[in-house]
């Protein structure tokens, strides 16, 4: 999806583990980073912070906006990643943190529509 000419939206489904009921998460971080570069660490280049946000069964879907700038470039490439739990800025996972813990790329071209699912850490 296409914000205006200084931004584009991926948006981004993110699954809970199948137990198949609604939950409240304390807090959820999706983040787009730019994994191009070999042997270095990505570089975030959009990121969407929520507090206690209300996660239906079957998921809740989150726009979040990357700079134009970031996008497209066939040279680069970049990725979703989503953490939940306690806090998202913290440097160790608490228990109960969930991840998404596979690769799940997009091309920042204004029709990223993906699915990210976490797991518990």
């Amino acid at each position: 999806m296409t914000r205006d000419s200084s931004t584009e939206s991926v948006r981004v489904r993110v699954v809970l583990p199948g137990t198949g009921t609604a939950t409240t998460l304390p807090s959820v971080l999706v983040s787009v980073e730019d994994v191009s570069r070999a042997d270095a660490p990505a570089v975030r280049v959009g990121e969407r912070v929520l507090r206690d946000v209300d996660v239906p069964a079957d998921g809740t879907v989150l726009d979040v906006d990357v700079p134009a700038t970031a996008a497209p470039d066939p040279r680069r490439r970049f990725t979703v990643r989503v953490r939940a739990g306690a806090d998202p800025d913290a440097r160790a996972f608490a228990p109960g943190d969930l991840v998404s813990t596979t690769s799940v790329p997009v091309l920042l071209d204004g029709t990223d529509d993906v699915e990210v699912a976490v797991r518990p850490v």
